[in-house]
């Protein structure tokens, strides 16, 4: 291969002096650093390279630091490699300003052999395309940086073929063009777009692990820094050049905050004290993007941004959290804004490399969320956004289409909106001085997620959540507001799930008397708070106790709501389960059949509390001795509890544990034993060892002679 390359200075501006160069910069490769995770996009640009690109004008875009240059120059090396005899001229072009471009053209026109100061005039660009089609020998032609599509039209337009660049024209020619700029229909169908993206976790800890080592940590930790750089590897380069410099530092020029390892430079981050470089690489990329956009009509880029940058790094629903109205009540620089404009604002951000579009599973084509890149979240969060972003939540938390967060059929819209919502309470937590309706809103959208979590079996992480948020509501509102004993009851209910009974009724005992006297006996709330007295009573053992509360609950729904209602449905099942533990097993197999068939009825199959109602009937029917009609029961909740809440779900493992203790008494005791010894496992890992389903399950395998000792796994 011939590289061209001339060094002028260019007749028509002689005040600018503007000096060029059409040598590649090759000395940008090192040999030590090699190209980490871009081999199938390398192998598809070299076989363009080789075969003449079919007249397709070949654009590598990408976030700006995300190696496009670099898969250029590769290519250009592997393509001379493959080939050395190959008589190939290549030109490279710094495209990022009109002055460069322009005298650049004139300069691969003169090496050509035109007479540029003949030639060079209106109709430049069709002689320069008409000189380079004569061209015996292939040749190709990069130019770099090439943001602004505009600058390209010249005379005519990129789409059309008409511009400074016709590689149609050519087809002994390849045009290799590098851009942040992707989604720009200005390239027209005669552009091959290859997205240049972020490299994936193990490529991208290749790429520090290439500068340090072995030395700054193990390959996990690699993996964690890199993910949280974002896999940008101007990012990663930068943060590993560090890395690499401070280990060969001396140790008395080294700080005690300076992070000398992969782990300590993710905890540097994370505190807001980690070097400055690699966040000061991205930015300058950033700022050019911001720019790029506000050229463009979209002068509330940066706006949206910091917006998107309160969120959590986790894909962000925009049909729940950036409906047009929502936003423009949160932010004022919105008002005007509407859903058109915003969706071709978030298209043209993902563009850019500035945002990812998500799109769905099921339809590549449905897009479902958007998801910042970590630096770039990084560099725009603000704590002037924040109160936007709890607005946004609250105002999603207000849709009628969104459901209740232990409804199954909207767990997908929950668990897309959740970690949000926990992110944000963090954050507001966190500041010294917020104003306490904010404080307030972000408390209501913790609890809503925090029941998320609860219906997801997540006990624990939902305790945590209904501690921190009752802590806000007493000293906002009050240890007896409404809103203050909703939270305690909850706190008690995942307590109560967590097997601590004395705690989880002295919590229910508390809210029921007050809630009693604040709210009146028969308040629904009320009854809500008495009925989980009587049932933690219940597991407790204190069956006439709880018998008479769960009664007097019973029968008051049943007057305020009437027999068919949800409320009036559990209690009534509730007391059917003291039936039963108190021996009365013809009427509680009679309750548990008339429950389960209106539930049915009313609520379908698959609803959680449909399938309740089926794993206790089969429990009174393996208590009467109908092993087979209990075996067949307990499958069918089994199957349907997998289906609706998840095979790790704790209500799963219950009815997992029954079905080995009918199987086992069914004489199958091999596959009773794999069954209990799988739900042991399961259980440790989600509950813990400590928790009565997991004794139990224990116990069972112990009396049967089995080893107990579960082997965990994730």
């Amino acid at each position: 291969m011939e590289i061209g390359q001339l060094v002028l200075r260019v007749p028509e501006l002689p005040d600018r002096g503007i000096l060029v160069t059409l040598a590649p910069p090759m000395g940008e490769r090192d040999p030590r650093y090699p190209l980490r995770g871009r081999e199938a996009l390398l192998e598809h640009v070299v076989g363009l390279c080789h075969t003449g690109g079919g007249g397709k004008l070949i654009v590598l875009h990408g976030l700006g630091g995300s190696g496009k240059t670099a898969v250029a120059l590769e290519a250009i090396s592997r393509t001379q490699e493959c080939c050395p005899a190959c008589r190939r001229t290549v030109w490279w072009i710094d495209a990022r300003h009109e002055e460069g471009l322009l005298a650049g053209l004139r300069a691969v026109a003169r090496q050509t052999g035109l007479q540029t100061d003949s030639a060079w005039g209106p109709d430049a660009a069709d002689v320069l395309w008409n000189q380079l089609s004569l061209l015996a020998d292939r040749w190709l032609l990069v130019l770099d940086g090439v943001d602004d599509t505009a600058l390209l039209d010249g005379p005519g337009h990129l789409a059309s073929g008409t511009s400074w660049i016709r590689p149609q024209a050519c087809p002994s020619g390849v045009v290799i063009v590098t851009t942040r700029n992707g989604g720009d229909p200005s390239w027209g169908t005669g552009a091959l777009l290859l997205p240049v993206k972020s490299l994936q976790a193990d490529k991208a800890a290749e790429v520090l692990l290439d500068h340090t080592g072995d030395a700054a940590g193990p390959t996990v930790d690699a993996r964690e820094l890199a993910r949280r750089l974002g896999g940008l590897p101007l990012a990663l380069h930068v943060a590993g050049s560090y890395l690499a410099e401070v280990m060969g530092m001396p140790d008395a020029f080294k700080g005690p905050e300076t992070p000398g390892t992969f782990a300590a430079y993710v905890r540097a981050m994370e505190g807001g004290s980690a070097p400055a470089d690699a966040q000061q690489a991205v930015a300058e990329t950033w700022r050019m993007s911001i720019e790029l956009m506000r050229r463009r009509g979209f002068t509330e880029t940066d706006r949206l941004l910091e917006v998107l940058a309160a969120f959590s790094d986790a894909p962000i629903p925009h049909t729940l959290l950036l409906r047009p109205a929502a936003l423009a009540s949160a932010v004022d620089v919105f008002s005007q804004i509407n859903g058109p404009m915003l969706w071709r604002m978030l298209k043209e951000l993902a563009s850019l490399g500035l945002l990812d579009l998500v799109s769905s599973a099921h339809s590549p084509d449905d897009v479902v969320a958007v998801r910042l890149h970590p630096l770039i979240r990084d560099l725009s969060r603000t704590a002037a956004a924040l109160t936007a972003a709890v607005r946004l939540v609250s105002a999603a938390l207000e849709l009628e289409d969104l459901g209740s967060p232990e409804d199954p059929e909207r767990w997908a819209a929950w668990q897309a909106l959740t970690p949000h919502a926990l992110e944000l309470a963090d954050q507001v937590a966190s500041c010294a001085e917020m104003d306490p309706q904010t404080q307030l809103a972000s408390a209501d959208m913790a609890e809503m997620a925090a029941r998320h979590l609860q219906a997801l079996g997540l006990f624990e992480q939902a305790r945590q959540r209904y501690e921190a948020v009752l802590s806000v509501r007493r000293a906002l509102q009050g240890d007896e507001d409404p809103a203050t004993l909703d939270c305690r009851h909850l706190l008690a209910s995942a307590i109560h799930d967590l097997g601590d009974l004395p705690l989880a009724r002295a919590g229910y005992q508390a809210v029921w008397e007050i809630s009693g006297r604040v709210r009146g006996e028969e308040h629904t709330d009320t009854l809500t708070a008495r009925h989980e007295l009587g049932r933690v009573l219940h597991d407790q053992g204190h069956l006439e106790e709880a018998h008479e509360h769960l009664v007097r609950v019973f029968t008051s729904s049943s007057q305020l709501h009437g027999p068919r209602h949800p409320y009036t449905l559990t209690a009534r099942h509730e007391v059917a389960r003291v039936l039963h533990d108190r021996g009365r097993l013809a009427e509680a197999r009679a309750e548990y059949e008339a429950i389960l068939k209106v539930r049915r009825e009313e609520f379908g199959a698959a609803h959680p509390g449909t399938l309740t109602a089926q794993h206790n009937l089969a429990a009174v029917l393996h208590d009467q001795g109908r092993l087979q009609q209990a075996l067949m029961e307990y499958r069918a909740a089994l199957t349907g509890r997998r289906s609706v809440l998840g095979e790790k779900h704790p209500r799963t493992l219950h009815t997992q544990y029954k079905t080995a203790l009918v199987l086992r008494d069914l004489g199958d005791g091999a596959q009773a034993t794999e069954l209990m010894t799988v739900t042991l496992q399961v259980s440790t890992m989600i509950l813990g060892a400590s928790h009565p389903q997991t004794a139990r399950t224990a116990d069972a395998l112990r009396a049967w002679g089995c080893d107990p000792a579960p082997t965990v796994e994730s």
